[in-house]
């Protein structure tokens, strides 16, 4: 399956993608927002996809690599968002962006696609953002997707802030009404 809108192009994560993926965790702005200051190795980059590629397999939830649509008709790898098994009643949504492209909107943008789809056609009850205190990059996107902060939660034994959106809540306008997309 592939989401897109005019700026940007999603398409499932794969296992060529390793390389996109270490260097998106090394860069400068991920490390110090994501990570708490400590560059992934590329063991743990590695082990981060097979998860998603598990994930995929095994739940249907799929992360997406994130290509920024150029002037020329080339993909720029911008990032990565998507989702991944929370606990039963509930699915966390994940957004990772390099400094270049932060700042205008693509996370958001690529996140809302994931959200419209994760209520719509995969019928989700109850979505998550866990985002470091120190993110506020993060917290805005998941507020300006209509998220609420719902306290603060230890996950992998890390403290985050945890942030809510319940199916209920969410006016999903079909996917071909926001973006277009095909399988």
């Amino acid at each position: 399956m592939v989401l897109q809108t005019d700026r940007l192009f999603l398409r499932p994560l794969l296992p060529s993608d390793a390389d996109a993926l270490f260097l998106l965790h090394c860069d400068p702005l991920v490390v110090r927002l994501t990570t708490g200051g400590q560059p992934m190795s590329r063991n743990q980059s590695d082990e981060l996809l097979d998860l998603y590629l598990r994930e995929a397999r095994e739940f249907g939830l799929t992360f997406f690599a994130v290509f920024e649509k150029q002037p020329d008709g080339d993909l720029l790898f911008a990032g990565r968002c998507g989702l991944r098994s929370f606990k039963h009643d509930a699915v966390e949504i994940g957004y990772c962006f390099s400094n270049r492209a932060s700042g205008r909107g693509l996370a958001t943008e690529s996140a809302s696609l994931i959200v419209a789809d994760a209520f719509g056609r995969l019928g989700c009850p109850k979505l998550v953002g866990l985002v470091r205190p120190t993110n506020h990059q993060s917290q805005m996107v998941l507020k300006k997707l209509g998220f609420t902060h719902s306290g603060m939660t230890s996950h992998r034994d890390i403290n985050y802030l945890s942030f809510e959106r319940n199916k209920a809540e969410w006016p999903v306008p079909s996917l071909e009404q926001t973006s277009r997309r095909s399988s």
